[in-house]
């Protein structure tokens, strides 16, 4: 937001980046057989939602593109106050057989769903989308990514064309060309999973988002904490 927000930009010199974090032990081990069930379930190719139902999610984009991605699956996980639109959505197109409406989940269940999928896909289309950590939520469990460019820290997340693809919003077939080119190339697929893995590791973890709130408030204070003092 720093360089695109007229407000932000006033007091820039003030600002730090603090980046949120995730459990990444929670995406490390998946029971046995979680992966093939949810697979059966959704049908391949998977393409994976996961998140509240909000206008800014443009989700209505998402279904526009996979009505135009031939034989590809759409699971969306959560629920909110989009879903009757989206279900008339989903029946205007004839998606039914395609689209499944997941519904909310237990948090156990999450990491066997991302990887269940081949490509995960956040279509936010407006700036009200600020980070979307469901983003590192899928990069954690080795998916490639396909989101949207809204001068927010989408885009910081994830790296086009090391983790994933940014493309512009409000834009189905932008979003549709990104998916079938990530669909048709399974080992970059791989590759991009792998590297946003370790985007995650680097910068995205829990104690990476304490040590730089501690750092924050050891500026503040005039009294940089060091590692034993923040243990």
């Amino acid at each position: 937001y720093l360089p695109s927000s007229p407000f932000l930009r006033q007091v820039a010199p003030k600002c730090r980046l603090v980046p949120l974090g995730i459990d990444l032990e929670r995406f490390d081990w998946v029971g046995p057989g979680q992966v093939e069930a949810w697979r059966a379930k959704l049908g391949t190719p998977l393409v994976l939602f996961v998140g509240r139902f909000r206008y800014y999610k443009g989700l209505d984009y998402l279904v526009k593109a996979v009505s135009l991605i031939p034989g590809v699956r759409l699971g969306l996980v959560g629920s909110g106050p989009e879903g009757p639109r989206l279900r008339r959505l989903v029946a205007k197109h004839g998606l039914e057989a395609r689209v499944s409406f997941v519904g909310d989940v237990a948090d156990e269940e999450l990491p066997a769903i991302y990887r269940a999928a081949d490509v995960y896909v956040l279509p936010a289309s407006e700036r009200s989308e600020a980070f979307g950590i469901s983003l590192l939520e899928a990069m954690a469990a080795g998916l490639p990514v396909v989101s949207t460019e809204l001068g927010t820290g989408t885009s910081y997340v994830n790296r086009h064309g090391e983790t994933g693809l940014v493309v512009p919003p409000r834009d189905p077939e932008a979003l549709a060309a990104a998916v079938t080119e990530l669909l048709a190339d399974p080992d970059r697929r791989q590759a991009m999973g792998a590297a946003g893995r370790r985007r995650v590791e680097a910068e995205f973890t829990l104690d990476r988002l304490v040590n730089d709130v501690l750092r924050v408030y050891g500026e503040v204070l005039g009294c940089p904490l060091g590692e034993s003092e923040r243990l």
